[in-house]
């Protein structure tokens, strides 16, 4: 007899257990702002992921995996043509995102998913991003992430910093919209670990 766990079935989508899946909440946004989110294979597969949720919820998107082998890393080719890029990126110097870049659109807006010091590293190993100006969010608000905690105090969930970022180069409407998916996520994982908080 095996004593080997099950593994659970989850949704192919979101990656919730099926009684927790999102999917149905998930909206379906077409933007003028093009999402390049780059991230890690491992960290795709993990269900407290909140960038795989942007991907599904922004039609005008796309992912790009580092360090998979199966599928090549290109940035340039990611990228939409005669339009700025944004890098966002968490970094003290940059320059605040705010509404005066609006009228400069629309962007390509780059989004490395993962903690401070793997987007610390990524910005400095790949050299298709050295020359691609950075913005970071205003600090006013703290994470609403109560899964996981950042090392930085201004540190936010990628889909919480999307949904932010958009904010500003979207409109509310938006932000609202990838909020509260990102609030059901949260809910949902809190629930599945038995935590009302």
């Amino acid at each position: 007899m095996s004593l080997r766990k099950k593994p659970e079935a989850r949704c192919s989508g979101c990656l919730m257990r099926h009684e927790s899946c999102l999917c149905g909440a998930i909206p379906r946004l077409l933007l003028e702002t093009r999402l390049v989110l780059i991230t890690r294979s491992r960290e795709l597969k993990s269900p407290s992921n909140t960038g795989r949720l942007a991907l599904l919820a922004l039609s005008n998107s796309e992912g790009l995996v580092r360090g998979d082998r199966n599928r090549p890393y290109d940035l340039k080719g990611s990228l939409l043509p005669n339009r700025p890029s944004l890098l966002l990126y968490a970094d003290p110097e940059a320059p605040v995102l705010d509404r005066s870049l609006r009228d400069l659109g629309p962007y390509n807006l780059i989004v490395p998913d993962g903690n401070w010091r793997q987007t610390h590293k990524l910005r400095r190993r790949d050299p298709d991003l050295l020359n691609v100006p950075c913005v970071r969010l205003p600090p006013d608000r703290p994470s609403a992430y109560r899964i996981r905690h950042d090392s930085k105090a201004e540190g936010l969930a990628t889909l919480e910093a999307i949904a932010r970022a958009l904010g500003v180069l979207e409109g509310p409407q938006v932000e609202a919209e990838l909020t509260t998916l990102f609030e059901l996520q949260v809910t949902s994982i809190l629930r599945s670990r038995g935590s009302n908080s």
